[in-house]
């Protein structure tokens, strides 16, 4: 097991964003349960339009995300709601960036939000 795996104890909700619904509303995806590291600590990063702005967490995650996904730490429970908006605590995925390690052999996924 790499070290990039081992670092992934903890557990985050992920709802994955969805289409415009008939109301100009993004739609999200039901929420599923990912493993993660989660760090509540400010970075500085560029968004997308090439702006300063502060991270409220760093999370290393098990798959690949898209600007716009939800997280929330923690684990899914059976009332968790489908949409992240009703939920306390979500957090909108700002930058993601994907690092190979040297061998290429696996690549550490972040997500700022």
């Amino acid at each position: 097991m790499s070290l990039i795996t081992k670092m992934r104890k903890q557990k985050a909700v992920l709802w994955r964003k969805g289409s415009l619904n008939r109301f100009g509303r993004t739609s999200f995806e039901a929420p599923i349960e990912i493993s993660c590291r989660w760090e509540d600590i400010v970075v500085e990063f560029l968004d997308m339009q090439g702006e300063k702005v502060l991270s409220k967490s760093v999370v290393y995650v098990d798959r690949i995300l898209a600007l716009g996904d939800r997280l929330k730490r923690g684990e899914i429970e059976s009332d968790t709601p489908t949409n992240p908006l009703d939920v306390e605590d979500t957090f909108e995925v700002r930058r993601f960036e994907q690092l190979p390690n040297l061998k290429a052999s696996e690549t550490l996924l972040t997500a700022y939000l």
